[in-house]
């Protein structure tokens, strides 16, 4: 039997904790159907309340505003992965893809971790300038669930590789930047 990789046991270990606080879907997968305990209104203000009818009422109270770093970077990873998937259809090597995208968010410090390629957006870029030893391992550790979900999910043995391949590297770099910045 394989060992499974770094990036493996995380998100089996973020699927676990998902099942009992369901924002965390959102780390791993964005396309994520309702929880059955939640209603699927809730993003825009509506709870569901349990009870003999189950009804629906209007919440009084005003949405947090959401973590825009993990869905900017849920959203470019996943852009990532769709494009290497794409890719691949075309007849080029997943692994050579994600090589570079991996040289792009993997860089040395103080080096900004993001795709050349994908457009950074402007808050993300300013996290970063003020605080790059936490945001660039979140940024990191954060891609590496999204890659190794990609990996998870699809049948395809050259694209699972090379998607784990990433979410380890990407896994082992905000790791060791973490470590050296605390």
């Amino acid at each position: 039997m394989a060992t499974a990789s770094r990036a493996a046991l995380t998100v089996e270990v973020m699927e676990m904790l998902a099942h009992f606080d369901p924002r965390l879907w959102e780390l791993i997968d964005g396309d994520v159907p309702p929880h059955p305990i939640h209603d699927e209104g809730i993003g825009l203000g509506i709870g569901l309340r349990s009870g003999a009818g189950d009804e629906v009422r209007l919440n009084p109270q005003p949405l947090p505003p959401r973590n825009g770093l993990l869905h900017a970077v849920r959203d470019m990873s996943a852009s990532v992965a769709e494009a290497t998937i794409a890719a691949s259809l075309a007849g080029r090597k997943p692994a050579e893809v994600l090589r570079e995208v991996g040289d792009d968010i993997c860089p040395e410090p103080p080096k900004v971790p993001w795709p050349k390629k994908w457009p950074m957006p402007v808050r993300l870029r300013q996290q970063i300038l003020a605080d790059p030893q936490r945001v660039s391992p979140a940024i990191q550790a954060t891609a590496a669930l999204v890659f190794q979900s990609y990996a998870q999910r699809t049948t395809d043995k050259s694209l699972s590789g090379a998607f784990t391949d990433l979410a380890d590297r990407l896994l082992e770099r905000a790791l060791k930047t973490a470590n050296h910045s605390g």
